[in-house]
């Protein structure tokens, strides 16, 4: 063949295959139009939330999805100079896919549940008695999970591309939830040329599955977002996930980071059986004494003396002549253990607040000072806090906590005999600070200002000088010293937070989202908090008020405080309804199962009968069961997918779902008997407990 004859072979094949790519443009650019229009359509019905997005949404100018030679969609993201796959992508992710569900990357908690010999709560008996039977499997040493199996619970998919990811993964795999995060909008804008979403959806919903987008999210709207399903669905929708990473980018790698990083948030909070029983005792005695409780008020209008939050954290000590400047220009907040160090200063609270409702609160109070102390003082605590504390105070204003067996219980009675409805508090835990923070922004105060408010440990101190807990031997041993997650430092230092900690400085984050015309002052070292402003002790200048602080106190606790009354009966109890409930989860328990997908339905279907209460007039119920079968479910779905032996499996489920039906019908007995009882748990077993374990 001559040279010119070749180099028309080679044209004739360029052309050939340009003619080829021309028609597979055109093939595609029909097709993909009408996958397009399906989609939206589909996303109208199930998600018109992310229809209202995808319609709003303007791609750049040159947006543009790439044909390969195989006639699939690719695309080059907007800070990226490549496409995201090869010339076959479809070939290329299910090398993927089988590379990465050969040797599965999981999430997973390591369950222990130390329980004190002189804990007799039913919660903490069987708390105890499935920590045994998790450590009696455990120490089989039983190979764990490797392989994805055909089902799992949850498949947790970080960068889902064009979704070719999903379509091939849901071919071979079921899960009961499936997360779609991807942070780029325009890449999920591309996929919908690309993948039929309608029938994934359609497919998921078919299989009784739940399926959740998260498109489009900064890093911190996506932790929230799992944050609010874990509350409102349950943290089993994600405890036991199959993690994927489909393709990098910084804002994949930084969702991944936060997930696996904030996931004990996500295990937070759940409450439990006997918390819930006695709120609920505690709220309906507190009704019956001469307690007032928050009430809305419309229009809103806002009090114009600061207001200042006296946290008992370290960086108290550097604030003492700053309060004593302004103690009588300012509505001073007491947080708890707080009173006490001002006190040693000379400054006396206008309120004290208190939130936690077990017994140990009272006798810390009565630790503190003589009853005679309190007398001449206002009270702010939340519904659920022990009846004996109100009977030492002057006063007493009571919030809404919230979610609550107690809160959604008064809420509906309430409603039906004065026809008002009582809201929950905004963010008002797990700490103290948290709810007189809550408050302030209830009542409306314009400034509010925090002292020792520090949500963390500052050069190893974890509260002030003056505190119980530096000059009472028995409340140094109660503090928990495993501080580990670095904070930002509000001035100068950073600071270490526990768990908790962590957790009530994210709180208030969220709570002053909430009311952007609230200025808050965050004083001296401590946590940075996003919404606050750091300013140092000496930058604290507040003039002399024109009103009379004794006056705002007053027209505060009359404008914003009521005091209801009503009867409770068995009826509205509802004893035989949750007696019903109980035997129909038991019911559910005693099913046969012969495989990991037909236990996990079990726990699905219990779960989904429970939360199926949690929206009507026996919401109490729902709240009164919900923390324990969490506690219950979350362990027991972890350690049904844990062994890479199904029969081992199986064999600890079976052990497990035993106590949980022994647990459910321990409630079904107490509910009746307890449901007017105090908390018993109080200082003097947690110092015993204490004790033992030095």
């Amino acid at each position: 063949m001559t040279e010119l004859e070749q180099l028309l072979q080679q044209a004739e094949t360029a052309l050939s295959e340009l003619m080829q790519q021309n028609a597979r443009e055109q093939q595609f650019a029909k097709t993909s139009l009408q996958l397009f229009d399906k989609n939206i359509v589909a996303f109208e019905k199930y998600y018109p939330s992310i229809a209202s997005t995808i319609k709003a949404f303007q791609p750049r100018k040159g947006f543009k999805i790439l044909v390969t030679s195989t006639g699939d969609g690719n695309f080059i993201p907007v800070n990226s100079t490549v496409p995201i796959y090869s010339d076959n992508p479809i070939e290329q992710t299910r090398q993927q896919l089988q590379k990465n569900t050969a040797k599965g990357y999981y999430s997973l908690t390591q369950y222990g549940f130390s329980v004190a010999d002189n804990d007799h709560r039913i919660h903490s008996r069987y708390m105890a008695e499935l920590g045994k039977t998790i450590q009696r499997f455990e120490e089989k040493k039983a190979d764990k999970l490797s392989e994805l199996p055909e089902h799992f619970p949850t498949a947790m998919l970080f960068g889902v591309g064009l979704g070719y990811i999903v379509t091939e993964l849901l071919s071979k795999h079921s899960f009961d939830y499936i997360y779609i995060n991807e942070p780029d909008l325009e890449v999920f804008y591309a996929s919908l040329f690309c993948t039929d979403w309608s029938e994934v959806i359609q497919a998921v919903d078919a299989e009784g599955g739940t399926l959740f987008f998260q498109i489009g999210l900064s890093v911190e709207e996506f932790f929230t977002a799992l944050y609010m399903v874990a509350a409102d669905v349950g943290a089993y929708s994600i405890i036991r996930s199959f993690c994927y990473q489909h393709y990098p980018s910084v804002e994949v790698n930084q969702q991944i980071a936060a997930f696996f990083n904030r996931y004990y948030e996500l295990q937070a909070g759940f409450g439990f059986y006997n918390d819930a029983i006695t709120g609920l005792a505690h709220c309906l005695k507190n009704y019956q004494s001469d307690t007032n409780f928050l009430v809305p008020v419309k229009p809103r209008k806002y009090i114009e003396m600061p207001v200042v939050i006296v946290g008992n954290g370290p960086s108290l000590d550097a604030a003492s002549e700053a309060l004593k400047d302004i103690q009588d220009n300012v509505i001073i907040f007491a947080c708890g253990t707080a009173l006490g160090s001002l006190a040693k200063l000379g400054i006396k609270a206008d309120f004290h607040v208190l939130v936690e409702r077990p017994k140990t609160t009272y006798d810390a109070l009565l630790d503190s000072f003589d009853k005679s102390h309190y007398a001449d003082l206002n009270l702010l605590a939340v519904d659920v806090i022990y009846p004996d504390v109100i009977d030492l105070y002057k006063w007493s204003g009571l919030g809404l906590k919230g979610p609550e067996a107690a809160t959604v219980f008064t809420q509906l009675i309430v409603l039906e005999d004065y026809k008002q409805l009582l809201p929950s508090m905004a963010h008002p835990g797990p700490l103290v600070a948290n709810t007189a923070l809550s408050f302030a922004f209830n009542i409306g105060f314009r400034e509010v200002y925090l002292f020792g408010v520090d949500n963390g440990y500052l050069d190893g101190k974890t509260h002030s000088a003056n505190s119980i807990y530096a000059s009472n031997e028995n409340y140094k041993k109660v503090v928990d010293k495993g501080a580990k997650h670095p904070l930002k430092g509000n001035l100068t230092q950073d600071v270490m937070a526990t768990n908790l900690l962590k957790l009530a400085h994210e709180h208030m984050e969220r709570l002053l989202k909430t009311d952007k015309k609230i200025t808050v002052y965050n004083v001296g070292e401590g946590a940075f908090i996003e919404g606050a402003l750091p300013i140092t002790e000496q930058d604290v200048f507040i003039s002399k008020s024109q009103q009379v602080k004794e006056d705002v106190v007053e027209q505060a606790k009359q404008k914003f405080f009521k005091k209801f009354e009503f009867s409770v009966d068995d009826q509205r109890l509802a004893f035989d309804l949750f007696d019903d409930i109980c035997d129909h989860l038991n019911d559910i328990a005693s099913e046969s199962f012969s495989s990991r997908k037909e236990a996990s339905d079990i726990l699905r279907r219990q779960a989904r009968y429970v939360y199926a209460f949690r929206n009507t007039r026996y919401a109490h119920l729902f709240h009164m069961i919900k923390g324990s079968l969490l506690y219950y479910h979350c362990p027991m779905l972890t350690l049904l997918y844990q062994f890479d032996d199904e029969n081992v499996s199986l064999e600890c489920f079976a052990a497990l779902l035993e106590l949980w039906k022994r647990y459910v019908s321990a409630m079904k007995v107490d509910y009746r008997q307890s449901w007017n009882k105090k908390c018993d748990w109080g200082m003097d077993i947690v110092f015993a407990n204490k004790n033992k374990t030095k």
